[in-house]
């Protein structure tokens, strides 16, 4: 049973068909566990900044909502209700490099104002809540911490490693990486450190700005369906996490509730998301393969402990935590 609302509350589902996959894992869940939200999901026009002052306060207005949700850093700077927004974490502030999309001087504005605009703003992780108000004190009494969850669809399937092991012809022991593939996620350094440990990389996510040098690496998936991704993490040795900055990072949740042993950076949110789960190591290629060795000689261990911590993060508790915030505005 999700969440009741008792009042009406819209969200932005754009992402649902074409976005980034973590606000598209973010909305989908959040609507199974609070059925009442109402999804605004229009994809005409397809400018951002257009579309946030043309669709929900017309939508605002008709549909009669009380609350808005915003689920990816920008939101309508005029509103007919109160207004919630989600930002997965603040990188296009701290280092522009670590920001795979454009970001020119207008978008940089618009996030800003988006930001001042909401009644409240959801963070991931307290890491993502200390970097936000580091460099925005001024918002300390908007911002709410709710950590995110991981489906009850990933666990460990053996029929579907052997599935994707025949599809896509993967080796037979192989290193794993999850997520959208560009500068930030040191995966030069960690192709280096599978070279040296003599397991090859298997790479899942889009390509995108910083990534390019890996379009032809020859274990790349894309666009995969949920069961394919539950059958690669079955399949794989370990995950390998090398990133220098995170909100929250689904791929390590999710890693640890298939079973599978964690090697992650020990920067940003990280070791705040897998505490004592995980192998945490810099993100440098000789600290990387002594870490992927630590995490194979103690994998039962770290399977044991990675199952118990990935079971902390549920979308029943999101949910509940979202809904709690959605109180406080009315």
């Amino acid at each position: 049973m999700g969440e009741e609302l008792g009042f009406r509350v819209g969200i932005d589902c754009r992402a649902s068909h074409s976005g980034p996959a973590g606000i598209a894992t973010y909305v989908r869940n959040l609507r199974r566990e609070i059925p009442e939200l109402e999804c605004l999901d229009a994809l005409w026009p397809r400018n951002n900044l257009i579309w946030n002052h043309l669709r929900p306060p017309w939508a605002q207005l008709r549909r009669r909502w009380k609350i808005y949700h915003s689920p990816s850093y920008t939101a309508p700077l005029f509103n007919f209700c109160k207004l919630v927004l989600m930002v997965a974490d603040v990188s296009y502030l701290v280092c522009e490099d670590w920001y795979p999309y454009t970001i020119d001087p207008l978008r940089r504005h618009y996030y800003k104002a988006s930001l001042y605009r909401a009644d409240r703003i959801l963070v991931p992780s307290d890491f993502t809540r200390s970097e936000l108000l580091r460099l925005h004190p001024a918002l300390k009494g908007r911002v709410r911490r709710v950590y995110l969850g991981v489906s009850d669809r990933f666990r460990k399937d053996e029929g579907l490693a052997q599935r994707v092991h025949h599809q896509f012809g993967l080796p037979k022991r192989f290193v794993l990486h999850v997520g959208d593939i560009h500068l930030r996620r040191n995966l030069d350094q960690l192709q280096i450190a599978c070279q040296k440990l003599g397991m090859p990389l298997v790479l899942v996510g889009k390509i995108l700005r910083g990534g390019e040098g890996f379009a032809d690496h020859p274990y790349h998936l894309s666009g995969l369906t949920l069961d394919q991704l539950i059958g690669v993490y079955s399949a794989a040795e370990l995950l390998a996490y090398p990133s220098s900055y995170e909100g929250f990072g689904f791929p390590l949740v999710e890693a640890m509730a298939c079973r599978l042993p964690v090697v992650a950076s020990n920067r940003s949110c990280i070791p705040e998301i897998c505490a004592d789960a995980a192998v945490l190591v810099e993100p440098q290629a000789d600290t990387l393969k002594k870490g992927m060795e630590e995490a194979l000689r103690n994998a039962s261990a770290l399977v044991e402990r990675g199952s118990q911590r990935a079971a902390q993060f549920s979308w029943r508790n999101t949910a509940r935590a979202t809904v709690d915030i959605y109180r406080e505005l009315l």
